[in-house]
């Protein structure tokens, strides 16, 4: 794995709670959405829910209890890459790498959120 990339699911939860943040997107907040990223290897959980209009995050075993709307399921150290926006999201689907669970149409709506996450994240781990 890359020395940037967690070894524990509970240092990737810590890492990515900080990065949504950090970001601040509104978008689940504005659309009124639960969105529960899902990783693999390592095992890690993490929920920004914004049906109130306000987001919330969750990380554990409390982000995979509910519904979400949209359920993102990455794998492997090449979620790092997808992440940094070092991979191109239709590049992450084809490969295997990003599973979107939800309807497609609400995934791609956020995706001008996603370009502050992943700068959000780069800053994050810059010096890893």
């Amino acid at each position: 794995m890359s020395p940037s990339w967690p070894h524990t699911g509970a240092e990737l939860e810590a890492r990515l709670t900080a990065v949504f943040l950090r970001a601040a997107d509104p978008g689940p907040a504005q659309a009124r959405l639960a969105l529960r990223f899902v990783h693999t290897e390592p095992e890690a959980c993490v929920l920004v829910d914004g049906r109130s209009g306000q987001s919330q995050i969750r990380s554990g075993a409390a982000a995979r209890q509910g519904p979400a709307d949209l359920t993102f399921v990455l794998s492997g150290k090449a979620a790092h890459a997808f992440w940094r926006g070092d991979l191109n999201p239709v590049a992450a689907m084809t490969g295997g790498v990003l599973r979107i669970e939800g309807p497609l149409l609400r995934a791609l709506a956020l995706a001008p959120g996603l370009k502050q996450v992943q700068a959000a994240y780069r800053e994050a781990t810059a010096g890893l």
